[in-house]
């Protein structure tokens, strides 16, 4: 019966589902992190928390300018969203952009950085 009802639902196959988790497996991963996470917010009784942060991720994933970004990362605790990692100056922008309007968040703790030429290329050379 509930097989029926998700197959009338859901109008696609096991395969095109297989296929879209693959292509966008990235901000799948992310967000398999960010429900990790809030399992023990969830218990402790920090529901505001995780309601607050899902807002700012379903945001951030939701704007072309920052899904995906490389070295973004997120959290919310007491309704202070933290954003840390390397991003693009555009990016940055963006990120604070949404943060700042996302209701439930109360205030933006800025930890983001720039790459700079050295940190884009430190991982390039190869010793043989």
């Amino acid at each position: 019966m509930i097989g029926r009802l998700v197959k009338g639902a859901l109008p696609f196959s096991r395969l095109g589902a297989a296929m879209f988790v693959w292509r966008n497996r990235d901000e799948v991963m992310k967000w398999a992190g960010f429900v990790g996470t809030a399992v023990p917010k969830l218990v402790e009784g920090n529901h505001a928390d995780v309601v607050a942060e899902g807002r700012l991720r379903a945001r951030l994933t939701a704007d072309s300018r920052t899904r995906g970004a490389d070295g973004l990362r997120v959290s919310v605790r007491d309704g202070v969203a933290t954003l840390s990692g390397v991003v693009d100056p555009t990016v940055h922008d963006v990120a604070l952009d949404l943060a700042s309007s996302t209701s439930g968040i109360t205030r933006v703790r800025d930890d983001l950085r720039h790459p700079t030429k050295r940190s884009k290329f430190a991982f390039s050379n190869t010793h043989t």
